[in-house]
């Protein structure tokens, strides 16, 4: 059984999202902030300095992990071919559906749960995770959000030249002076707060009518991801660290990155705002139920 402990540690984890959004909802009530530039500093900016300082702090051996990293791609593709008849179903555009179920909050929530549920021996397991999610949402999502967008220019977003950069340093065993990562790492500790600020100032001007497929969408997201990671992990014959992290990670509410994107390229920014906003409130309810399976079979 899970013990009370580990449902107030995810409440913990969860509290400061809803703490953030909710700050960010007042202020633009109060103040209607522009935050377009802000957006574009945090896509080129902040998130590249995050995902360069997260890939450097543990020393592991990435080929180790390249079954995760399969099964975590296969399970996004998947999501997002189940994604064409579920917005048929829910009478949504597939390109505001699709990307909050395929791409997860591997970051300030999956980084954390992962490493508070299996300890400190999965925490390679969660940054590639955490690697092949900001790889495929910033090459897959751009592609879906703009049919024109050439493949080529998504690979070319700072965020993916930063994770590509951080891979190139660990496979060459170059490591850099502590002073050096730590401009690194105070600028990416701005990605997600920001983010979710950002995200609570769209939602003060959201129309109410979404809450209904934010609902909708926070309960199918974890469903499919759970059930899809269950199934890869029996296919790639993963380890248990490996496929507890996986099943965590299929679990994982809609990142918020999602609303930046579709804020970028105007897909219903409303619509996904509603969408992750609600996902990762009833995450506190999904996350529990994942654990109360993960845990005493893979602990």
């Amino acid at each position: 059984m899970i013990s009370s402990v580990v449902f107030i540690q995810i409440a913990q984890i969860m509290f400061p999202i809803v703490a953030i959004v909710s700050l960010g909802i007042l202020i633009g009530r109060w103040q209607n902030p522009q935050l377009d530039s802000i957006n574009t500093l945090n896509l080129n900016v902040f998130m590249p300095a995050l995902v360069f300082a997260s890939l450097l702090e543990p020393d592991f051996a990435l080929q180790s992990y390249l079954l995760l990293a399969s099964a975590a791609l296969l399970l996004m593709l998947m999501t997002g071919l189940l994604a064409l008849p579920l917005s048929r179903l829910l009478q949504t555009d597939f390109r505001t559906l699709a990307p909050p179920l395929m791409f997860h909050n591997a970051g300030n929530v999956g980084l954390p749960l992962i490493l508070l549920a299996l300890g400190n021996d999965a925490m390679a397991a969660a940054l590639v995770l955490f690697l092949v999610g900001n790889l495929a949402h910033f090459a897959i999502a751009t592609y879906i959000l703009d049919r024109s967008a050439k493949w080529y220019r998504s690979l070319t977003s700072p965020a993916i030249l930063a994770a590509v950069l951080a891979l190139a340093l660990q496979l060459t065993a170059i490591e850099l002076a502590p002073t050096v990562i730590l401009p690194v790492r105070m600028l990416g500790d701005i990605a997600v707060p920001l983010m979710l600020f950002a995200l609570g100032v769209q939602l003060s001007h959201a129309e109410f009518k979404h809450w209904r497929l934010g609902i909708a969408h926070g309960f199918i997201t974890p469903i499919i991801g759970f059930s899809l990671a269950l199934l890869l992990s029996q296919l790639f014959k993963l380890e248990q660290t490996q496929t507890a992290a996986l099943l965590l990670f299929g679990t994982l509410p809609p990142a918020v990155m999602n609303f930046l994107l579709a804020k970028r390229y105007a897909q219903e920014p409303s619509k996904v705002s509603a969408i992750v906003l609600v996902g990762n409130v009833l995450a506190v309810f999904s996350l529990p139920l994942a654990l109360l399976y993960v845990l005493p079979r893979y602990t």
